[in-house]
């Protein structure tokens, strides 16, 4: 298909970034910023995104419908779009990127698909793409891949992994428990060394001992503020994977309480581009303890 315009939903870092590397090479990006945070909006003008002003106007408008939110509200979207799918009476291909688990993708297929819409799952692994860096991944498969493949003429990194549904986002999952399910598990241990009175010696220990996995924890518990609420639907999803091939789900579910915690302590307050607490490893492993011992 000849892709000219492509509308994506949200603007946070990820859906502004992927819709920043697509209009910087030659599309057309429409959103709807209607009801939005300055912050989205902000997001979504830098990138060169376009609002339409409401939900019909990104179908009838697009060739493709990009979902790239937190994970809880992926169903909620797909939900929300079918009714303007139908009434458009278009074919339009309806791209989900989240994090989500195969058995929400395909729940998601089914929303989308029974109003007449195709449907590719997509995974995204590493950073937004922006000007100065493009390492962006974005692992896909399904019955309509062709479609989003062509994307790759536009700056992404697309990689085909087949045509069914689940297997971009069971690459994602597999992926994202490394990445966020240890993350929790580094930033619970810090907190509660600081709780315990033992956070010096830990990091010492850790530090000499375990240095190249310490620096990597270190790295990524102090990122992980502005994120976390994010990644509490991510890790669930996580567990529900792992269930669906009889893992234990539980390791995951105790990482999703971890980035609840974090979220809801002062940390959560936090924007990626106006960073002031929780910068370094003492910090965030302080506010978490005392928040907990205050709560």
């Amino acid at each position: 298909m000849a892709v000219k315009t492509v509308a994506i939903i949200a603007q946070g870092e990820m859906g502004a970034g992927t819709g920043g590397q697509l209009v910087r090479h030659g599309l057309r990006v429409i959103t709807n910023l209607t009801g939005r945070s300055a912050r989205s909006i902000d997001l979504a003008k830098d990138a060169g995104m376009e609002d339409v002003g409401n939900d019909a106007s990104l179908i009838t408008e697009a060739d493709m419908f990009l979902s790239i939110l937190p994970p809880s509200e992926a169903i909620a979207l797909a939900t929300q779009m079918a009714p303007h799918i139908e009434t458009a009476k278009k074919q339009i291909v309806y791209i989900d990127c989240n994090a989500v688990a195969p058995t929400t993708k395909e729940e998601i297929q089914k929303i989308v698909g029974r109003v007449g819409a195709g449907f590719v799952d997509v995974g995204i692994l590493g950073d937004p793409p922006n000007p100065e860096k493009n390492v962006t991944r974005y692992y896909a498969s399904g019955p309509d891949i062709a479609a989003f493949e062509e994307l790759k003429n536009y700056g992404l990194k697309v990689l085909i992994c087949g045509d069914v549904v689940g297997r971009a986002a069971s690459v994602k999952m597999c992926f994202a428990a490394m990445t966020k399910t240890m993350v929790a598990m580094a930033a619970e241990t810090f907190a509660a060394a600081e709780a315990l009175g033992v956070y010096d010696e830990v990091v010492h220990e850790l530090s000499t001992s375990q240095k190249n996995g310490f620096e990597w924890a270190s790295k990524r518990v102090t990122l992980t503020p502005p994120k976390a609420y994010r990644w509490v639907g991510e890790v669930e999803e996580i567990g529900k994977t792992f269930e669906s091939v009889n893992m234990p789900g539980e390791t995951c579910v105790g990482g999703a309480k971890m980035f609840q915690i974090i979220a809801d302590s002062p940390l959560g307050e936090e924007v990626v581009e106006h960073r002031n607490r929780g910068t370094t490893l003492e910090d965030c492993s302080k506010i978490t303890a005392k928040y907990l011992s205050e709560k």
